[in-house]
């Protein structure tokens, strides 16, 4: 047995921990079956030694428990900018002897203001842009080097002559107003004794928003401002702080135009190649920083996963597409920019080159950006050197095509002697670095190129927050947090930027207790007023934490927003006419004539549909924090919204809600609406609605999810099967076979002769929860279950004759592998240490209850 993957804060040896109380969670690796944790005892210290010497800060005991996640610190507090150690002893059920762990590590950020020893420094005007540096004398060898940053709104940070780091856009997005992101380094390893130069160059990000090019909307919560402290202990113990103050210095920056909506323009003429090293002259262009006011905001430490460069494309093919104008071809749809490498031909500094993404062409073959944000490009200006790498530094877009104007591909470079060369041309896919993935597989390809299709959605719009596409609005829609959650999470840990987006509703949460359905809400929209209050979308507030109290045992994110959830319930209550919800957008980009507006349901069904299992989830929660008065008026409440809802919906002769549509029936379902008598009868109509329109989709944003969920847990996976493999009409398989690289926004998105909205969208991607959870059928959250139960559910689809699925579970990984042999099912499962499973068999009523480890079960099902 060995004890793997310790964590702080979710996060393995984090920097900038500014939780005085974290949390701390660990796995455990063994071959022995049905293992369970019987108690662990959990001690932190100043160092390693000093927990050799058993002398400790915190020393939980032997606390007789199986948890191993979520487990508080509650000794000496701690403090700013420290470094503590910790460990964990764990006894196993059947044993006496314990194991202990390595020493884990974390570092603090900084607990209070005054800790922050500059000032803020940074531009005064709009379209100004300078590279910040300064020297530091370190007169002591260094032991310990911390370095905190906020640059608003996006940064690069290089000390002596060194990135500090491979994040990109950082700080993470917020609303600046009432939280700013700061970044944490250990940067001990790049100090020296002597001179040290540190430098910046800053970029608007959603900070700052003038225009100039495409925006998708002007907004400013400032000029751009830099924030530094960098902590230095030397060798002898002593320390000393450098900090943003006027001792900097500022040139102008190669970057001419920078917006996160319209693109970049770097100017090579003006790179001051070595500005942040020791040895670099200042020439007279340098000059005195102005110190400027800081942020509304406070200061956080940004501690969900950093966005990287995770993957990169070569071009498929090139071709010249009119005289001197290139295409590239990547292949597939991504979110993020190029990386190019020039070579001059003789001195031509000055030569402009020009880059246009686009998602699709047009009948010209040119990038056609009518649904992304017309005029969106990077522009790179040569200097005199004879090679020249650019990337963009702080704006990003999603496409797959590039055009090139202004210099030649290599391929094409011996038919024109005259303009420079592109020797490399690489597309940069960026997101956040989830950590370990899930994985599925089956034998049949329809089904593993939409999971292919959706999963490049998931990452493209992964970001800080989620972004509804990576380029015309760049914007976290709320509704998809929870209707895709159960998709993303089988992908990826989403733990610690779930919470950072519960925070940002909380920041968004208006006085009245409205949660808008962007948060941060960095534009309200005037035209429709769903379009900031939609129960559908600020409902993310109660779902998100109960989804990941369900997916991960996350209590504490239900304590510490309890009070945001019931503030926006309470909002809905007022809002509701004879305990019914009237407002907002409904069942978003359903399937018809009158898209994208909710034309198959009414409006109210999907408002309150959601209202009440809002109220479903709190009486929950409240009961489980204890809050038996707030219990007792949820539940009093639900039973008023139960009978006024089935008076108003319910047709008790023909079974159907409303209009009877798909998202009518399963969201009635799901949420508990439907009496018990009636639940099959209320199915039954879901199902021949579903068959007479040949297994056709008709729900939208918010009723697909449910539907997918309704018929998944009623042992109705042949539906669903049958519905995704639909490739003549609007769908996920439509989308495959007329050759979309990423899920788009319309289920009919990639129409041939007729491509519209965006190409790159997160939302429709509920499908992907049935792969993992009906499918290869682990993992289902649609159950009464406790996280640590895994509900194992397959379904033996006809058209598969092989299936695989692993899913990242907080135990460590859980996979299933079923495989079809003859007339027999071989169904092998993988459970992680103190995981326990469930495996129930449609086909012959069965259910098996076991521990962890390798198991394996044979069926004899009709093949």
């Amino acid at each position: 047995m060995k004890i793997t993957n310790l964590r702080t804060e979710y996060l393995t040896e984090p920097c900038g921990v500014d939780n005085r109380q974290p949390v701390f969670g660990w796995n455990v690796e063994t071959k022995a079956k049905n293992w369970l944790q019987e108690a662990y005892r959990l001690r932190v210290g100043r160092s390693k030694e000093a927990l050799e010497k058993d002398e400790t800060l915190y020393d939980s005991g032997q606390v007789q428990s199986k948890d191993m996640l979520h487990i508080p610190y509650k000794g000496e507090e701690l403090e700013s900018d420290t470094d503590y150690f910790w460990t964990v002893r764990v006894w196993e059920k059947e044993s006496e002897e314990p194991v202990e762990s390595d020493v884990a590590f974390f570092r603090t950020g900084l607990f209070n203001t005054e800790d922050w020893k500059g000032s803020w420094i940074g531009e005064t005007k709009d379209h100004s842009n300078h590279i910040f540096r300064k020297v530091m004398n370190l007169s002591k060898k260094v032991k310990r080097a911390s370095l905190f940053v906020c640059g608003l709104g996006s940064y690069e940070c290089e000390i002596n002559g060194k990135k500090v780091s491979d994040r990109v856009l950082e700080p993470g997005w917020t609303n600046y107003n009432k939280t700013c992101l700061y970044s944490s380094y250990d940067v001990s390893d790049r100090m020296v004794q002597g001179n040290n130069v540190i430098g910046f160059i800053l970029g608007d990000g959603m900070f700052n928003l003038p225009g100039g090019r495409y925006v998708y909307y002007q907004r400013s919560y400032g000029k751009m401002k830099l924030l530094m402290q960098l902590n230095i202990t030397y060798i002898d113990g002593t320390k000393e702080s450098f900090v943003t103050d006027e001792g900097f210095r500022m040139a102008k920056s190669p970057l001419t135009f920078c917006c996160i909506y319209g693109g970049e323009d770097f100017d090579g003429r003006l790179l001051q190649s070595g500005y942040t090293t020791a040895d670099f002259q200042e020439n007279d262009s340098w000059q005195k920083v102005e110190i400027v006011e800081p942020p509304k905001g406070r200061l956080r430490s940004q501690m969900q996963p950093p966005v990287k460069v995770m993957q990169t494309y070569e071009p498929v093919r090139v071709t010249e597409t009119s005289p001197n104008v290139y295409l590239y071809d990547f292949g597939v749809n991504f979110s993020g920019w190029v990386r190019i490498l020039v070579r001059s031909r003789g001195d031509q500094s000055g030569t402009k080159i020009t880059l246009t993404p686009g998602e699709i062409l047009d009948r010209n073959n040119v990038p056609d950006q009518k649904a992304t944000g017309r005029g969106y490009h990077w522009e790179y200006t040569m200097n005199e050197a004879d090679e020249q790498e650019y990337a963009p530094k702080f704006t990003y877009t999603g496409f797959r095509y590039l055009q090139v104007e202004g210099a030649l591909p290599a391929e094409f470079s011996l038919a024109n002697k005259k303009q420079p060369v592109l020797a490399s041309v690489v597309g940069e896919f960026i997101y956040t670095d989830l950590g370990e993935q899930g994985n599925f597989n089956c034998s049949y390809d329809l089904f593993n190129n939409i999971h292919k299709i959706i999963l490049q959605a998931i990452l493209s719009n992964t970001k800080s927050y989620l972004t509804d596409c990576p380029h015309r609005e760049k914007l976290p829609w709320l509704e998809q947090s929870y209707l895709i959650g159960p998709s993303m999470m089988a992908n990826f840990n989403f733990e610690s930027l779930y919470e950072k987006i519960e925070q940002d509703m909380e920041d968004a949460q208006r006085e009245n207790g409205l949660v808008p359905d962007i948060s941060p809400e960095y534009v309200v929209f005037g035209y429709h007023k769903g379009f900031v209050d939609s129960p559908e979308w600020g409902s993310a507030c109660i779902i998100n934490p109960w989804l990941l109290y369900k997916k991960y045992g996350n209590q504490r994110l239900l304590e510490k927003h309890y009070e945001v959830m019931k503030r926006y319930l309470d909002y809905l209550t007022g809002m509701t006419h004879h305990h019914i919800l009237h407002h907002g957008l409904g069942d978003w980009l359903d399937i018809g004539p009158c898209k994208p507006h909710s034309q198959n349901t009414p409006v109210p069904v999907i408002a309150t549909t959601i209202y009440y299992y809002d109220l479903c989830i709190m009486e929950k929660v409240a009961l489980m924090l204890h809050k038996t008065g707030d219990a007792d008026g949820f539940a009093a409440l639900k039973k008023e919204v139960h009978k006024e809802y089935n008076l108003q919906f319910f047709d008790d002769q023909t079974y159907r809600y409303a209009t009877g549509s798909q998202a009518a029936q399963a969201m009635s379902l799901m949420t508990g609406l439907v009496p018990e008598e009636y639940e099959q009868k209320v199915l039954d109509y879901l199902i021949r609605d579903i068959k007479g329109r040949g297994y056709a989709i008709t729900a939208g944003d918010i009723g697909h999810p449910f539907v997918t969920a309704a018929l998944m847990s009623h042992g109705r996976s042949d539906i669903l099967h049958e519905m995704t493999k639909i490739t003549d009409r609007p769908g996920y398989g439509y989308q495959v076979v007329n050759g979309a690289t990423t899920l788009t926004e319309d289920w009919d998105g990639p129409e041939p002769g007729n491509p519209h909205g965006s190409q790159n969208h997160l939302m429709l991607g509920s499908i992907e929860e049935w792969f993992y959870n009906g499918l290869a059928g682990i993992g289902t959250i649609w159950t009464e279950s406790e996280f640590d139960e895994i509900i194992l559910r397959p379904f033996f689809a006809k058209d598969c004759s092989e299936v695989r699925a692993s899913i990242p579970h907080p135990f460590g990984k859980a996979s299933i592998h079923w495989m079809k042999q003859e007339d027999m099912v071989l169904v092998e499962v993988q459970i992680p240490p103190n995981a326990r499973a469930r495996l129930i068999c449609d086909h012959d009523k069965s259910m098996r209850t076991f521990g962890s480890g390798y198991h394996e079960f044979e069926y004899t099902v009709p093949v």
